[in-house]
């Protein structure tokens, strides 16, 4: 879906300078390529773009929504923020064809079944939609990325009007992108934890095609509806590269479940110990302060701070407590120890109260967030024991 294609860039500029006043043979044809993700982090949900082959003229080109490039100033941290620009770059079918290919990524092709206005149109909105003055545009995950620009260039410059699918998979945008972000567990670990309740509205099947998957799907059961007549929107489809699927399971070694259940496990058999010998180490405490307060810190800047719908309201903050850090080089000073520990009385009431508490929030708490929020209660727990001792 994110494609780094810096040099694309000067070729296409140069292409479609060329290429305005190209007119299509009636041999001409418009396809959408929906390629395959691949565990390349900006690659797991696949692609999609529009070709437009004109055999006559010997006319062959892919018009890519979905370039970008690293070397532009602070583009993480705008990535981030939710201001990172796109851009719609031309490049030739050869060479598209030939990257996926290297890279072991599916390429299938659905022929629209337009007329020749309907594809003369399509091709002038995308030279014109090409031009450096125009072919920016503000990514956006779940609303406005490669795929979603495909659907609204057919929809909006076809003649007759398309109808889509009405029913979806009835899953949330959540839900949807885990699917594909499964196959990097650590990846989709920090994308869980940063996508805010938005992100747990349940898609339509209008709406699901943001997914190059889904729109190749929704796309072959279409059709348009031109005086009167309903036809389909895709008139044929072809598989130009089968790669081997990219198969993952929710568990494996390297889960972040998994791994975190091994940690908890090791902290409370540790807290144990310490209780049984009277003998406090505080460096597990220290690190788990350090990384739930480091994390509520990075969700309030998501929140105060990012463009990203879907990153705000987002209720990890309710369990990711940003005191947690203050309170962590507090605890440092041994003189303020017997004041402060009252804090761990108030989170193990606050991180016990969430359990219940968030079976009844709008939005998903992924079951490793559980295991972070326990590791925490175990040694706040054991650290207001002190409660206990005074009567």
């Amino acid at each position: 879906m994110k494609r780094i294609l810096l040099f694309v860039l000067l070729v296409g500029m140069s292409f479609s300078a060329r290429s305005q006043t190209i007119s299509l043979s009636n041999q001409a044809e418009i396809s959408i390529m929906s390629c395959g993700p691949s565990d390349l982090v900006h690659a797991i949900y696949g692609h999609t773009a529009i070709r437009v082959h004109d055999p006559v003229k010997q006319w062959d080109v892919v018009f890519n929504y979905g370039v970008f490039s690293f070397r532009e100033p602070n583009f993480v941290y705008r990535f981030a923020k939710g201001n990172a620009n796109y851009l719609l770059a031309p490049e030739r079918f050869n060479q598209f064809y030939q990257e996926y290919i290297q890279n072991g990524r599916s390429i299938r092709e659905q022929v629209l079944n337009l007329t020749q206005n309907e594809k003369q149109s399509i091709l002038n909105f995308l030279i014109d939609n090409a031009k450096p003055e125009n072919r920016e545009y503000r990514y956006n995950f779940f609303m406005d990325n490669c795929a979603t620009r495909v659907r609204d260039v057919v929809e909006n410059t076809v003649d007759g009007d398309v109808k889509f699918p009405m029913e979806g998979e009835g899953k949330t945008f959540r839900q949807h992108a885990a699917e594909y972000q499964k196959i990097l567990p650590w990846t989709n670990f920090g994308i869980q934890l940063v996508l805010g309740s938005p992100s747990d509205e349940v898609a339509s099947a209008y709406q699901e095609m943001f997914l190059p998957d889904y729109l190749f799907q929704h796309f072959a059961d279409a059709t348009i509806v031109r005086n009167g007549k309903q036809v389909p929107l895709v008139k044929a489809t072809n598989d130009l590269y089968d790669a081997e699927s990219v198969h993952a399971s929710w568990l494996t070694i390297h889960s972040p479940e998994l791994i975190l259940l091994g940690l908890l496990i090791l902290i409370f058999w540790t807290t144990i110990r310490q209780l049984k010998s009277g003998r406090i180490r505080y460096g597990i405490d220290y690190v788990l302060l350090l990384v739930h307060g480091t994390i509520g810190l990075i969700l309030a800047w998501f929140f105060l701070y990012s463009e990203h719908p879907a990153m705000h309201a987002n209720y990890n903050q309710l369990w990711a407590v940003c005191l947690n850090l203050p309170f962590l080089f507090l605890w440092l000073v041994k003189k303020w120890r017997p004041v402060l520990r009252w804090y761990w009385v108030a989170l193990s009431a606050w991180l016990l109260l969430f359990f219940p508490l968030s079976i009844f929030l709008p939005q998903e708490i992924v079951p490793g967030f559980y295991l972070l929020i326990a590791m925490l209660l175990v040694r706040s727990l054991f650290h207001s024991r002190f409660l206990l001792d005074r009567k």
